[in-house]
């Protein structure tokens, strides 16, 4: 569980890095558990950081991802920038 906006924006920020540098999303390497991972990823999602990703969450809570030529928006290189 992340315990700041600072962690959590980190997080996503190193998502987006690995994204646009070509890393496919389901190769995506972290230091941070699957928990956290999948929230930061939904996170970019929701915030228009990336497209050709949704998300769906299950009776469990948890977020199960599909996926077709993701790629960082605009939005996404700003937020990269200004991070």
């Amino acid at each position: 569980m992340f315990k700041s906006t600072k962690e959590f924006d980190s997080a996503m920020k190193d998502i987006l890095v690995q994204i646009r540098d070509g890393i496919a999303v389901n190769s995506l390497s972290s230091s941070i558990d699957e928990g956290d991972f999948n929230a930061a990823l939904a996170e970019c999602v929701d915030r228009r950081y990336l497209s050709g990703l949704s998300y769906q969450r299950t009776m469990d809570g948890k977020p199960h991802f599909s996926l077709t030529d993701v790629r960082v928006t605009y939005s996404g290189l700003t937020f990269i920038e200004s991070h």
